[in-house]
């Protein structure tokens, strides 16, 4: 499973209900969590706070020029996340071949149809 984050700069915002309380404001980033799973790529939201922490929050947007190049951005990664799982596909499915190749190979008479009665 890979996983990418793009990284989104904020201002401060609130901490979600969900969040650890803490008395200052949250400064951070919003992120996209990119990961191929067996259903094809999952995207998430986050918010990685500057303390390190990874938070379960929505992605946040000053204005709709920045919003749209971190869309842009997202899409490329999602691209890339399908390219690389179709890259894999195609290795395990030659892999495969080579290895029934082998074994066919190896024993004939294993594959050998049955005689016709």
């Amino acid at each position: 499973m890979t996983k990418q984050t793009t990284a989104v700069e904020t201002s401060p915002i609130a901490p979600a209900a969900d969040a650890p309380a803490a008395d200052a404001p949250l400064r951070g980033r919003s992120v996209f969590m990119v990961e191929t799973v067996a259903a094809g790529v999952a995207v998430r939201p986050a918010f990685l706070a500057e303390d390190g922490r990874l938070l379960d929050l929505p992605a946040v947007f000053p204005d709709m020029n920045y919003a749209m190049a971190q869309i842009e951005e997202l899409k490329q990664l999602v691209s890339t996340h399908f390219s690389q799982a179709a890259q894999v596909g195609a290795q395990v499915i030659a892999a495969q071949a080579a290895a029934n190749a082998a074994a066919a190979a190896a024993n004939p008479e294993a594959i050998a149809p049955a005689p016709a009665a």
